[in-house]
């Protein structure tokens, strides 16, 4: 069972209600993107910890929310999965966690040279939620107008740079990752 996260204000214990306003920032050159506050509603599972560190990803805004326990500390514009390699929605556990890799479609069975596929040298900072390749991680191949915009992965959930070593350095092995539309 989970609570919604509202702009009504803090409520005590369970079912926690609190209000959220969250800074997006836009970025020169990334397209439109809001330029003031933004309220966002978020989900808090019931069992969080009071400071446990988790994302939650949006699908259907293409935003990742950096949470802290029931507090929102980052807004991440991102693109996941487009149709046909739709992100998976449910409650993850980050898995594995690589700085620096190389990543290739075979893992999908897709060849490289397959119009699908993909053959990526230093993909930064990735962290797998899943056995079957879904990650949170750099998107340096996409152009940064797709961030918060367009579904373009083969189903990771991918942003810039900067982020993608904000969450290396705020989510840890078994962090929650928390997929929906």
């Amino acid at each position: 069972m989970m609570s919604t996260v509202t702009t009504s204000g803090l409520k005590a214990a369970g079912a926690l209600l609190l209000g959220l306003t969250l800074a997006l920032v836009s970025f020169p050159g990334t397209g439109p993107k809001p330029t003031h506050a933004d309220s966002l509603s978020i989900a808090i599972p019931n069992d969080i910890g009071q400071h446990e560190h988790w994302v939650d990803v949006n699908l259907s805004r293409q935003i990742t929310t950096a949470v802290d326990g029931a507090t929102p500390l980052r807004a991440i514009y991102v693109t996941t999965g487009m149709p046909g390699f739709e992100t998976p929605t449910v409650t993850f556990r980050v898995i594995i966690r690589v700085e620096d890799e190389r990543m290739t479609s075979d893992g999908l069975g897709i060849p490289p040279d397959n119009p699908d596929g993909y053959d990526l040298s230093h993909v930064m900072y990735t962290q797998y939620f899943t056995n079957q390749g879904h990650a949170l991680h750099d998107n340096y191949w996409r152009p940064d107008s797709v961030f918060g915009a367009v579904p373009t992965s083969h189903g990771c959930v991918g942003m810039e740079l900067d982020d993608a070593y904000f969450l290396l350095t705020f989510l840890t092995m078994g962090s929650r990752v928390v997929v929906h539309s």
